[in-house]
């Protein structure tokens, strides 16, 4: 194709899309075309809004059981429903299954001792040599693990779809019936009889009206946020899941590296190496950004950007100055930053820091939690993070059931709980239990 002829069918393309249309070539040369005529919307003067003209929207399919979010929660309420014969669809907004697992590159696979379905994905990873067992730190490859996933779906005849952003509930007088999903097939209806949503923040939930609190109590902040990478080249650290605070602090100071750590004098839970099933590799949980929503479009796009930077121009420069890792190697940063804490929904049933001390018992019990109060600074220094004592506790089905609106689930850690109940819930291994 020659410039003049390239430049013509540009022109004619780009003059279609301004009225709407898209101008295909047929396989003859020919050129077909199609309308994307959208409703008419009108701006406002101040050009604060926009005016969307009422729609009819196509509805693509129609289950028993509609799961809102493919990652661990989602993986285990989909698997559950299906093996009790419901017609079950998930709905992902990456191109993995997994969640955290996956697109959050987040190891180790804590409270993996669940039994049913967290036990059928550990014996399949097994199986593969895509596990590694330990009584504290589990963990698993994560190419493994988003083919396993996808393999006990399709066996389970659950459908699932990628790519697609679940945008609104269909409510129809106080009940959910359905969510408004917008993906490169544009905008669709799913409609269900239940929906589960498994989305980790409750966005569901949140749009359909479920009153919650954000972050703690008393001041309304979040655990801070974490983003996942992965090195080569760390055989030194690469033998066990350990601390590695102290070799980077020795690291900066011998060097006089113009380096200075996110965290306060005493850090809780951070910064940890995690080695994972290829030899010499291991992931990294150490940056930590601050006093951001996770419900914030833009919030989660700065950062994901302050973490990433995190990555290059903190810890992978501090970690080539330890004996031992000067060939270290980035392989790569989460294509998701890892969030540990945003909407805390209100159920038929609130766990609190009573429960988890007394580890309580319930008759609707639907999992137990062994893991321990993990509460992060919420900013560095911050005095009024505390870790309460934790005993083995369980996790009510009230916890999961809100109280006000029908036809809706909501599970993983944006269940009913107080800010440090949810500490010790959620982790991934109980979270998946929550689901199924």
């Amino acid at each position: 194709m020659d410039r003049r002829r390239f430049l013509g069918m540009s022109a004619g393309a780009m003059g279609a899309a301004c009225f709407g249309t898209a101008v295909a070539e047929g396989q003859e040369g020919r050129r077909e075309t199609t309308s994307l005529a959208s409703p008419v919307s009108t701006i406002s003067a101040d050009r604060a809004s926009v005016q969307e003209t009422p729609r009819r929207t196509p509805v693509a399919a129609d289950v028993d059981v509609l799961v809102v979010g493919g990652g661990p929660t989602g993986v285990g309420a989909a698997l559950a429903a299906a093996g009790e014969g419901a017609r079950t669809l998930v709905l992902e907004r990456h191109g993995m299954l997994g969640g955290m697992w996956t697109a959050g590159l987040l190891n180790p696979l804590f409270e993996s001792r669940k039994g049913w379905i967290v036990e059928r994905l550990v014996d399949r990873l097994r199986q593969t040599k895509a596990w590694q067992d330990h009584p504290k730190f589990p963990v698993f490859d994560v190419e493994m693990m988003k083919y396993t996933l996808e393999q006990m779906l399709a066996e389970a005849n659950v459908d699932f779809w990628y790519h697609v952003q679940a945008t609104d509930p269909v409510v129809v007088d106080h009940r959910v019936r359905g969510v408004i999903v917008e993906g490169k097939t544009g905008r669709e209806a799913v409609l269900a009889g239940t929906i589960v949503d498994c989305t980790g923040d409750g966005d569901i939930a949140a749009r359909a009206g479920v009153p919650f609190r954000f972050g703690r109590e008393f001041d309304g902040l979040a655990q801070p946020m974490t983003l996942m990478f992965e090195v080569t080249g760390a055989e030194k650290i690469a033998t066990g899941t350990q601390n590695i605070l102290e070799i980077l602090k020795t690291a900066i100071a011998e060097h006089n590296l113009p380096i200075e750590l996110p965290y306060g004098k005493h850090p809780r839970g951070t910064p940890y190496s995690i080695p994972v099933p290829e030899h010499g590799a291991a992931a990294i949980q150490a940056t930590h950004v601050y006093r951001y929503d996770a419900t914030d479009t833009r919030d989660v796009t700065h950062a994901t950007v302050e973490a990433r930077k995190q990555v290059h121009e903190i810890f992978v420069p501090a970690m080539r100055k330890v004996p031992g890792l000067e060939n270290l190697r980035l392989s790569q940063t989460a294509p998701s930053i890892g969030i540990r804490e945003s909407r805390h929904f209100e159920g038929h049933y609130t766990l609190d820091a009573d429960d988890v001390i007394a580890g309580r018992r319930f008759d609707d019990a639907v999992t137990s939690c062994a893991f321990g109060c993990d509460i992060h600074e919420i900013y560095p220094d911050d005095t009024h993070a505390r870790r309460i004592p934790a005993k083995p506790f369980e996790i009510p089905y009230r916890c999961l059931l809100p109280k006000s609106i029908k036809g809706l689930l909501f599970a993983g850690r944006c269940i009913s709980g107080t800010h440090e109940a949810h500490a010790s819930y959620r982790v991934t291994g109980t979270c998946m239990a929550m689901g199924q």
